[in-house]
Parts: C-alpha cells; structure tokens; sequence
C-alpha cells in the first residue's frame, strides 16, 4: 500500500508540474514539426541525387543570401 501512496503523490505533483493542455499542443505541434523537417529532408536528399547542379547552384544562392542578410545585421 506504501508504494500505491507513493505513486499517487508522484503522480499529483507531476500534474501540478505539467502544463495541462498547452503541453499536448506543444508537444504534437513539435511532432508534427519533426515529421515535416524529416520529409523536407528526404526531398531536399532526392532533388540533389536527381538533379545535383541544380541544387549546387540553389545552395550557393542560399548562402549568397544568408551571407548578405548576416552582413546586414552585423553592423549593428
């Protein structure tokens, strides 16, 4: 029975701790989040084995721009 006791506070303060609602939001809005990053992923891996000078050219673009944008805010 200690151990049933013991269990039960654990569990009340795990929910006192917990965020109620907004932690099942949050946490199915970052697993929703993973799987898109992950399909992202496999596309971007697909469109570089299809077609790898196309995507040479886009990720210097890329980097073009982030470099500009960076550049931008660093005098600040």
């Amino acid at each position: 029975m200690a151990l049933d006791e013991q269990l039960a506070q654990l569990s009340g303060q795990l929910n006192k701790q917990s965020l109620g609602p907004i932690d099942t939001v949050s946490r199915e809005t970052m697993s929703r989040l993973g799987a898109v990053s992950t399909a992202c992923a496999a596309w971007l891996r697909q469109a570089a084995y299809d077609r790898p000078l196309i995507t040479l050219l886009l990720s210097c673009q890329a980097g073009y721009l982030v470099a500009r944008l960076g550049h931008r805010y660093a005098r600040r």
